[in-house]
C-alpha cells in the first residue's frame, strides 16, 4: 500500500545479554516520556540491522524529553540512584540525557562542543525509529523500542569522540572512534548518512566532520592504534582514508 510504514527492524540479542529485555521493557513503559536508546548498545543494534554487530555492552544510555515528570524521576521510583543521570534497572545501568528543543537563537554564543552536545543529542531523540528486540532463548513478547538511526548515533558518537572528558579519553576513547568509523562503513556507503546530516539542524553535519577529520583522518594511522584494540576485524590504515575521505569531504 502507498504510503504504508516499514515494519521495524527485529534484533535479536545473544542469551547474555537477555536480560537487557526486562529494561527496554520499563524503558518504554507508559508512564515514561519519549525517549532514544543510543551509546553502545544502540550502535550494536543499528549495526545487527544493516551490517555485522561488534561489541557488545551491559549499559544502558538514552536520550530523553524535558517533560514532567522526568524519566529519571520516573525511573528513579523503585529503583536504585546512583549518580545524577545514572539508575540502576534489574542490575544495568541507565544513563540518561535529557535534551530540549533548541532553535538558532538558543545556540548564538555557543562553542562546538556544546552546539554538537545539545544538536546532536535533540536530533538523536527527534528522528529516532522503532527496532523490535528478542533474545535468544527468552520467552514473552518482543520489545519495540526507539534506537537513534546511524546518524543520529554519529551525531552523539561524534561528540564522545572529539570531546570527551579525560578519564573517557583515556578509556573509551578508542570504542568510540571504532563505533563512529563502523557507523560511517556501514551506512554511508551510497552517501545516505552525508546526506542525513547535511539537513540536520544547528549546522550539525558540519560540526560531525570536524571531529572525524580532527580525531581520524587527519591522522589515519593514529586512529589505527587507537581503534584495533577494540576492532573486531583488522583495520588498515588504506580502509580507514577510504570510508573517511569522502565522508568528511561532502560535509566540509
Amino acid at each position: 500500500m502507498s504510503g504504508a510504514k516499514s515494519p521495524a527492524p527485529v534484533v535479536v540479542l545473544p542469551a547474555a545479554l537477555g536480560r537487557l529485555l526486562g529494561v527496554l521493557r520499563r524503558l518504554t513503559a507508559s508512564d515514561m516520556p519519549a525517549i532514544a536508546v543510543i551509546g553502545g548498545m544502540a550502535v550494536n543494534i543499528r549495526l545487527s540491522t544493516a551490517d555485522e554487530a561488534h561489541r557488545a555492552t551491559l549499559d544502558v544510555d538514552i536520550v530523553a524529553g524535558d517533560t514532567e515528570p522526568t524519566a529519571l524521576e520516573v525511573l528513579s521510583r523503585g529503583h536504585h540512584v546512583t549518580g545524577n543521570d545514572t539508575v540502576v534497572v534489574d542490575g544495568v545501568e541507565v544513563d540518561i540525557i535529557e535534551t530540549y528543543a533548541v532553535s538558532e537563537h538558543d545556540l548564538e554564543g555557543l562553542g562546538d562542543d556544546a552546539k554538537l552536545f545539545i544538536v546532536g543529542h535533540r536530533w538523536a531523540l527527534d528522528t529516532a525509529g522503532l527496532v523490535g528486540i528478542t533474545a535468544f532463548g527468552r520467552g514473552g513478547p518482543r520489545v519495540d523500542v526507539r534506537v537513534a538511526t546511524a546518524a543520529g548515533l554519529v551525531a552523539t558518537k561524534s561528540h564522545a569522540a572529539g570531546y570527551p572528558r579525560a578519564a573517557r579519553r583515556a578509556n573509551k576513547h578508542g570504542g568510540d572512534l571504532y563505533d563512529l568509523f563502523r557507523l560511517i562503513e556501514a551506512f554511508d556507503r551510497r552517501g545516505e548518512l552525508r546526506s542525513d546530516l547535511a539537513a540536520a539542524p544547528g549546522g550539525l553535519g558540519k560540526l560531525v566532520a570536524q571531529v572525524v577529520e580532527a580525531e581520524i583522518l587527519a591522522n589515519p594511522a593514529r586512529a589505527l592504534r587507537q581503534m584495533s584494540p577494540v576492532a573486531a576485524t583488522v583495520l588498515e590504515v588504506g580502509r580507514i582514508g577510504d570510508v573517511a575521505e569522502p565522508f568528511v569531504a561532502a560535509l566540509r
